[in-house]
């Protein structure tokens, strides 16, 4: 069975394989699909076989990453997040991630500077990268 890597939502995985730097989970033993957790992120009992609720997103080199810390949004959710960072693209904002997260521009309902809070959902991008939108928020509240 071929688990899809759901980005940007909690899944229960099991450790597949033990390594230096963290372990690798998957939903089956012998699934080719498979996920790095990050040795700092590995609960101290873990042992092969076991279950770990993770998060997954992907990493600055565009990797999908599990993690087991909480971040304040979750896929199709809605959050008050602060901006860190404005650069060329967008915005950056503080998520509870190590990697923040991404507003494009042209997902902005408004000019945002660093410090601001701003309501936003999560959703996946056409280049299957979560991203942040102040925009798609009124699709969500549609109520036709």
């Amino acid at each position: 069975m071929r688990i899809e890597m759901k980005l940007g939502e909690y899944q229960k995985l099991k450790v597949i394989k033990k390594v230096e730097f963290g372990v690798y989970l998957a939903e089956n033993e012998g699934d080719e699909t498979r996920v790095l957790l990050p040795q700092k992120q590995v609960p101290a009992d873990a042992k092969l076989g076991d279950e770990i609720e993770v998060f997954l997103y992907k990493d600055s080199k565009d990797r999908i990453i599990a993690t087991t810390n909480q971040p304040k949004l979750t896929l199709g959710g809605l959050a008050v997040l602060e901006v860190a960072e404005i650069g060329k693209i967008g915005a950056f904002l503080d998520w509870g991630l190590e990697k923040d997260l991404f507003l494009p521009y042209k997902e902005m309902t408004k000019k945002v500077q660093p410090g601001d809070e701003v309501l936003v959902t999560l959703y996946i991008d056409k280049s299957r990268r979560l991203c942040a939108s102040m925009k798609k928020l009124y699709d969500l509240m549609r109520t036709d």
